[in-house]
């Protein structure tokens, strides 16, 4: 700044010493004259050049000034908006653990207060309290309405509090969070379901060792998992048309004819199931909570995870083989 100024004052000097020397060397100012009318101009142009660089000083200072408040405001929008996404990531399964908590309050001291005013900061604060009461280790959040009704209204008073803080229009009001909830009430089953499979295929995964591990879902919700490599036999998880659940050592009748020995029947609609199903009593598991989306808590998810796993090691097919002794035995008599 103090050196673009110094280079304008040493321009106005050149230019008024080279102006002068050409009035005097061409008589248009008589050399008698020149003292007063030099004085005059000089006068004239120091006051000029003294409001000009005030000027200047003034008009950079100002487009610093805007130029450092619109880097601040794009980074404050930024983290900002980060931090939103990170609270919906979050709250993607409807549960907040102690350590998501504990990883958005480092995002608070990081990205928030550093560009939130202080009452806003508090503010927040106050609303991750109330979230940190709700996904304390003793609470199942996720299974309980109210609770999760209390972290899902926090949530919307943060982004709230951070729209406002950038000054953007939206806001998430009481009648616009009513019709997210209804929305939300649409949608959550599935989001459930969704959940829970995909826990209970990771729990087989890791109790069988990776062995269970190729899985597929059918349109009626039946749950199946591929046992070896050609072998057409699938572990198959689900309901039947009485409402009872069973889990069973299932393979195409016409495909695989191999098998006949160890099926529940020759014929009809139990053909394809090998004999030594085992039904899963309601009380141990209802299976019309997984199939309806209803919350259902991890220990039941991986107590069910360790039933598929035993069936798959230990069911004895009409008291004689497990399935893997089976598709040994009759793979060897193919060769």
């Amino acid at each position: 700044m103090i050196r673009r100024n110094n280079l304008w004052v040493y321009g106005i000097v050149i230019f008024s010493i080279f102006g002068l020397g050409a009035a005097i060397a061409f008589g248009i100012i008589p050399l008698g004259e020149l003292p007063s009318q030099f004085y005059g101009a000089l006068v004239g142009t120091v006051i000029t050049a003294i409001i000009t660089i005030l000027l200047l000083q003034g008009q950079t200072q100002t487009e610093e000034n805007k130029e450092r408040n619109v880097k601040v405001f794009e980074k404050k929008s930024e983290v900002f908006n980060n931090f939103i996404e990170k609270l919906w990531e979050i709250w993607e399964d409807r549960s907040v653990s102690l350590e998501e908590l504990n990883e958005l309050l480092k995002l608070v001291a990081k990205d928030i207060i550093p560009y939130a005013n202080s009452e806003n900061s508090e503010a927040i604060l106050k609303e991750l309290n109330l979230i940190a009461e709700k996904a304390s280790p003793l609470e199942t959040d996720s299974s309980n309405p109210e609770h999760t009704n209390k972290i899902q209204e926090s949530i919307f008073n943060i982004i709230n509090i951070l729209s406002k803080e950038i000054g953007l229009g939206g806001e998430i009001k009481p009648n616009l969070r009513e019709d997210l909830g209804k929305l939300e009430k649409k949608i959550l089953p599935f989001l459930n379901k969704k959940g829970n499979i995909s826990s209970l295929v990771e729990q087989v995964k890791i109790q069988s060792k990776g062995e269970l591990s190729e899985f597929q879902k059918d349109e009626q919700d039946i749950l199946w998992w591929k046992i070896g490599n050609g072998t057409g036999v699938w572990i198959r998880v689900g309901d039947i048309p009485d409402g009872r659940f069973y889990i069973t050592f299932w393979s195409d009748f016409y495909s695989n004819r191999q098998y006949q020995d160890y099926r529940h029947s020759l014929r009809g609609e139990w053909k394809d199931w090998f004999a030594g199903s085992e039904e899963i009593k309601k009380e141990n598991f209802n299976y019309n909570n997984l199939k309806n989306g209803e919350v259902i808590p991890q220990e039941k998810i991986k107590e069910l995870a360790k039933t598929i796993v035993d069936f798959y090691n230990d069911q004895k097919i009409k008291g004689k083989k497990t399935i893997s002794e089976i598709i040994e035995e009759v793979n060897n008599n193919l060769i």
